[in-house]
């Protein structure tokens, strides 16, 4: 059977480590599994069946649902192969926590992979996909492209790409959720219906260079002691590949948008061992050397914490973005430039 290829360059790194959070290689396993989360949440918002492949699902064999048609499950094989050549990584840059944990401050750092030129991952068919199978995962990466992010660490910053070429086949079609068997082990959530989806223009007085020369941006607590800034590194993430490294700043922004409930917090944005329902880009460069852009989505979030975004992103981002007071008047403004739900989305399919 013949390969189809989709061309992407990446507009943030592309993180595919494996379980110890090493990202040396490009891994097709972690791609595989981000295609799969945004393909439940669409075949979830068209009323079809995904389970849940992290616990322990009940589709085997041929009782399946219908994400496991495609991707497979315990006695039915993925229909295709996915091959990826990449191993360019980006130079790390290292963030600190805000508070101690566990008596100490902690690094987060950003890393992964970037290109030069455009990374092209290989779909080989290994048994019939069908028609409305491809025009799932068109819209899937449609949707990865134009909202969402690829791969992991997609709440951390990690994973914006743009798409350059697309030669999958029905990739103008629609998909139909008639076609959806609707059987197998399902769950509820992610589900593409409760999806929201902004885009932010985050505009500064200065060139980003000359702010990154100057050292305004915060790095780490004065008393993190051993710390050692590596600002090389945020000059050639921005020189070379054209994204700031802001993500794990816009998160404290908004982490504390939920102020009275500890456990709503935790629910909403993730804590140890738990993931998050919020996720934030890094910024990626748009038009000139002050504006970058800053997507952030997520599901099943209050319309409370949704709205505190919109309107206090940039008060907010002023107090966390910059190593100091006197910073603060390089940001000029933070802007929502784009707004759409799952909804929309869906809406758009019929």
């Amino acid at each position: 059977m013949r390969e189809y290829s989709v061309e992407i360059k990446p507009l943030t790194p592309l993180w595919t480590g494996d379980e110890n959070r090493r990202s040396e290689t490009l891994r097709e396993t972690g791609i595989l599994g981000s295609l799969r989360w945004w393909y439940e949440a669409l075949i979830r918002g068209l009323g079809g069946s995904a389970c849940d492949p992290t616990t322990n699902s009940k589709c085997e064999g041929k009782n399946h649902c219908d994400a496991c048609e495609l991707f497979g499950c315990t006695g039915w094989s993925r229909k295709f192969r996915l091959e990826v050549e990449f191993n360019l990584t980006v130079p790390k840059v290292w963030v600190g926590t805000r508070k101690k944990r566990g008596n100490k401050y902690l690094k987060r750092n950003v890393a992964g992979f970037m290109a030069d030129e455009a990374i092209i991952p290989k779909f080989i068919p290994l048994r019939d996909i069908s028609p409305n199978e491809w025009a799932l995962l068109n819209k899937t990466l449609e949707i990865i492209a134009n909202y969402g992010a690829l791969g992991a660490r997609t709440s951390q910053g990690n994973g914006v790409i743009e798409i350059i070429e697309n030669n999958l086949p029905y990739k103008d079609e629609n998909p139909e959720k008639s076609k959806l068997k609707g059987k197998g082990k399902k769950v509820d959530s992610p589900n593409l219906a409760n999806f929201f989806f902004y885009k932010f223009h985050i505009n500064f007085k200065e060139n980003v260079s000359n702010l990154i020369n100057e050292e305004v941006f915060w790095t780490h607590q004065p008393d993190h002691h051993g710390f050692q800034d590596n600002w090389e590194h945020w000059k050639k993430v921005w020189n070379e590949y054209h994204f700031l490294p802001i993500a794990f700043h816009i998160r404290d922004a908004i982490r504390r948008m939920e102020e009275d409930d500890k456990n709503k917090r935790h629910e909403t944005f993730g804590e140890s061992g738990k993931g998050s329902k919020i996720f934030v880009s890094h910024g990626y460069k748009v038009g000139n050397d002050k504006t970058v852009e800053v997507r952030m989505w997520g599901y099943d979030v209050r319309d409370s914490i949704k709205n505190k975004i919109k309107k206090k992103l940039k008060d907010k981002l002023e107090e966390k973005l910059f190593s100091g007071e006197e910073y603060k008047k390089n940001l000029e403004s933070c802007n929502l430039i784009e707004e759409k739900t799952g909804e929309e989305i869906l809406e758009g399919l019929k």
